[in-house]
């Protein structure tokens, strides 16, 4: 899931950075404090059945779901490059949840995850993918430490995968709706799927 950073540095999971695609509300989700994004509905432009839904908080999700799942924590005002970064803020609420080994980190921003890797070992990093160097995301990736790469479909081929993996790096990609296609990048070596429709990868390839 993607976080944001609202005006009053709420942390929240939303995929876009702004309103229009997914609600009722339009702008920048940093230009509105929490209790202000709380009026818009997050649901009912996906389906009549989602009518209603709010914003969530990180704080929510991680009381609901750590140490049940691994999260893939995509921090998007990192990629941003934010002045308020708020990696403290961020790895408190994971500490208070005792989920460090629950998590992962993903962004394209190379400082953050040097920064990361650093001071906050414990938690793993992934690295994400950088329109101005797509191909080099493995050798980024080698040169900061991190555990996973993020790829991203179609800047990547089997010798970028094998390369990774020689280097103990796993391989996310993102993302994948096609049964076929799933297929193909699992025999490519793929680790990690990212779906919008998990039920029907799954189905299709075994995995869970």
């Amino acid at each position: 899931f993607d976080l944001w950073s609202t005006k009053d540095r709420v942390l929240v999971s939303l995929h876009d950075p702004t309103l229009d695609r997914v609600s009722d509300g339009s702008g920048n989700v940093w230009d509105y404090t929490y209790d202000e994004l709380l009026q818009f509905d997050f649901g009912f432009k996906k389906s009549e059945k989602f009518k209603g839904l709010k914003i969530v908080k990180f704080d929510e999700i991680l009381k609901k779901f750590s140490c049940h799942v691994i999260m893939n924590i995509h921090v998007k005002i990192w990629d941003m490059d934010f002045d308020d970064n708020m990696i403290d803020d961020i790895v408190k609420l994971i500490k208070k949840y005792d989920c460090e080994k629950f998590v992962y980190f993903m962004t394209s921003n190379d400082k953050i995850l040097k920064i990361l890797k650093e001071t906050v070992p414990q938690i793993n990093i992934c690295v994400g993918h950088d329109s101005t160097r797509p191909y080099e995301i493995v050798n980024r990736a080698i040169e900061i430490g991190a555990q996973k790469v993020q790829l991203f479909k179609p800047y990547f081929n089997q010798e970028m995968i094998d390369k990774a993996h020689k280097n103990g790096i796993l391989c996310n990609v993102f993302w994948t709706d096609d049964p076929s296609e799933a297929r193909k990048f699992l025999d490519m070596g793929i680790d990690t799927l990212l779906t919008n429709d998990y039920q029907n990868i799954s189905f299709a390839t075994g995995i869970k």
